[in-house]
């Protein structure tokens, strides 16, 4: 679709919401590409705001401990865990 000059917030619920302003309202497992402008990545519906936050704004989670960075809050929890638990 056309580019949006209009800025996102980094949570995945604020990029779902921004989505729907642009009438992008698909089924759960419906297939897409990826409503970015230049991107032709195809994926499942509810898979495209994690995408947009991920591959198309950069944010991620750091490591308090080690510095090393996750594109998720899931992947960090399971590092620290693995890596850095004291028990």
């Amino acid at each position: 679709g056309p580019e949006c000059n209009i800025p996102l917030e980094g949570t995945t619920a604020s990029i779902s919401y921004h989505l729907h302003l642009h009438n992008h309202a698909y089924k759960q497992f419906e297939s897409i590409c990826c409503p970015w402008a230049g991107c032709i990545d195809g994926m499942l519906w509810r898979n495209v705001a994690r995408h947009i936050k991920e591959k198309h704004l950069g944010l991620t989670l750091q490591c308090e401990e080690c510095g090393r960075r996750y594109t998720r809050k899931e992947s960090l929890t399971t590092h620290v865990q693995k890596c850095h638990s004291r028990c």
